[in-house]
């Protein structure tokens, strides 16, 4: 049985028809959507730990400004970002706004394919 693909499910009041073309060129860009279509989720990569906290950091200054947060996990080289909207639930220009924006700050930050990103155990 072949796997299947969540389709997007906008929240409430927002409009299809303007954020189905955004949530594609996400998808073009390695942001995938959750399980329930509700929100996208990326993992960036970095090459040093403190480049990835810097990340997050950048992040959260953003969403505190726009009052809209993320949930992320941070590893040794790499970041787990999911936007989704709480209320009203499911995907928002907000949640495609803010992954831009991760998109932009991992370039600045110099994001790396994940087999260039920090690991964690001995180096050879």
């Amino acid at each position: 049985m072949a796997s299947s693909v969540p389709a997007p499910r906008f929240a409430e009041g927002e409009d299809p028809q303007q954020l189905g073309p955004d949530t594609e060129t996400l998808q073009q860009q390695g942001w995938a959507l959750d399980a329930d279509g509700m929100g996208v989720t990326k993992t960036f990569h970095f090459k040093s730990y403190f480049k990835a906290v810097s990340f997050v950091n950048l992040i959260a200054s953003e969403s505190s400004t726009k009052k809209h947060h993320p949930t992320m996990t941070i590893r040794f080289g790499s970041v787990d970002v999911h936007w989704t909207t709480h209320h009203p639930r499911g995907l928002t220009h907000k949640d495609i706004s803010m992954a831009r924006h991760c998109d932009n700050g991992a370039g600045l930050l110099g994001a790396v394919e994940s087999s260039q990103g920090l690991k964690c155990g001995p180096s050879t």
